[in-house]
């Protein structure tokens, strides 16, 4: 399966090679810009709050640019939305001398409010390459493709920032934005179909509307909300656990951020290969998935030494993928692509509005209480969350 489906559509196979390179340079510049938080600062705390900036965006821009995608023209906003990430960079890279902390900070936000219009846009434009029945391939192999990349990019970014600096990564990940901007006018998205433009507040409510009275998008919101606060949140600290709990440095950073890409991968090539595919619908498999997930994050505090912080990283990272690859093909199956952009960019405002609440929250936990009984308390709290609502569930 993951050799043909929606590989057999030309347009589909041309977007996926931009689509390789660019998320190459999204994890790239993760990596770099956790680095040199804690480069500038030694701080638990400013890192998670970079790793907050580059996310809470989402929660206020989101839903806005989610309108936006079902109005405007999909490839030119995609075009549009790279660009300026790769502008960004290449920014910050020749002012690099002269950027302390809080310019590191600065970028963070200005690539988080670009993400947040990147994401309903990206989300819309890879469904519309293909015929509907093809839709949850789209949405397993993008996941395949961004968890290789989350194994092999952080390993790179590692060794280059060790090696030749943090600006030369920099200028790597705009590199890696070129072959997508290449590749996007070449594309004929499928065209939405013929309607009356209402004013924008009222397609922001019709599309708030829509998700509310849909009872699928309404538990795969909620159960998105509690799991990226608290398990994909951990991941985004990992500079902390590296080299604060360890001391790995940069090379242990990206040796961590592997690890999670390591399990990521096995578990998008599990979805792609089609296991626990239910269409649109809730698989039994992501309950599991969500308290595998919290004991991972509890086991990465208690860590006594670096493999078993490894072990216990790469299936926080193995979890995450399940249950949000899951989550969001349940969502886009049979989404009408008049309303993908709205329900898409609320499905990230959720998930990644989250993982800055979460990346926030432990940070500040780390700083005052150290990394390991902070990740020690996420894992707990979502253990025992759980357990009242599965407790909660059976009395009902």
């Amino acid at each position: 399966m993951i050799a043909g489906g929606a590989f057999r559509d030309p347009q589909f196979a041309r977007f996926f090679v931009g689509v390789f390179f660019a998320v190459q340079a999204i994890w790239v510049q993760r990596v770099t810009l956790a680095w040199l938080a804690w480069e500038r600062t030694g701080s638990a705390g400013f890192v998670g709050l970079v790793a907050a900036l580059g996310l809470a965006p989402t929660l206020v821009a989101g839903p806005l640019f989610g309108v936006m995608a079902d109005r405007v023209d999909i490839r030119r906003a995609a075009l549009a939305t790279n660009g300026i990430m790769a502008g960004i960079l290449a920014v910050l890279a020749l002012s690099l001398p002269l950027v302390g902390a809080w310019g590191v900070a600065a970028a963070a936000l200005a690539i988080g409010i670009t993400s947040s219009a990147h994401h309903p846009v990206r989300m819309s434009l890879g469904p519309r390459l293909v015929a509907r029945e093809m839709v949850q391939h789209v949405v397993s192999v993008t996941a395949l493709n961004f968890n290789l990349a989350r194994l092999v990019a952080p390993v790179i970014a590692g060794w280059i920032i060790a090696s030749a600096g943090a600006g030369v990564a920099l200028w790597v990940a705009v590199l890696c934005y070129i072959p997508m901007l290449a590749i996007l006018p070449l594309l004929r998205p499928r065209a939405l179909p013929p309607r009356a433009r209402a004013p924008f507040l009222q397609e922001l409510r019709g599309g708030l509307r829509f998700a509310a009275d849909a009872p699928l998008i309404r538990e795969a919101l909620i159960l998105t909300l509690v799991f990226a606060t608290l398990v994909r949140g951990a991941l985004e600290v990992l500079p902390v656990l590296a080299d604060g709990a360890f001391g790995q440095g940069a090379a242990g950073l990206g040796m961590l951020t592997a690890a999670a890409g390591a399990g990521a991968l096995v578990s998008a090539m599990l979805k792609a290969w089609g296991a626990g595919a239910a269409g649109a619908s809730i698989p039994r498999s992501v309950l599991a998935a969500m308290a595998l997930g919290f004991a991972a994050v509890a086991g990465m505090g208690l860590a006594p030494v670096w493999p078993l912080a490894l072990l216990a990283t790469a299936l926080a990272g193995f979890t995450a993928t399940w249950c949000g690859v899951s989550l969001q093909a349940a969502i886009q199956t049979d989404l009408p692509d008049a309303y993908r952009g709205r329900v898409m960019s609320l499905w990230t405002v959720v998930g990644v509005g989250a993982v800055a609440i979460g990346a926030g929250l432990i940070g500040v936990l780390a700083e005052l209480f150290g990394i390991g009984p902070a990740l020690v308390l996420a894992g707990c709290t979502g253990v025992f969350g759980m357990a009242l609502w599965r407790i909660g569930g059976a009395r009902g």
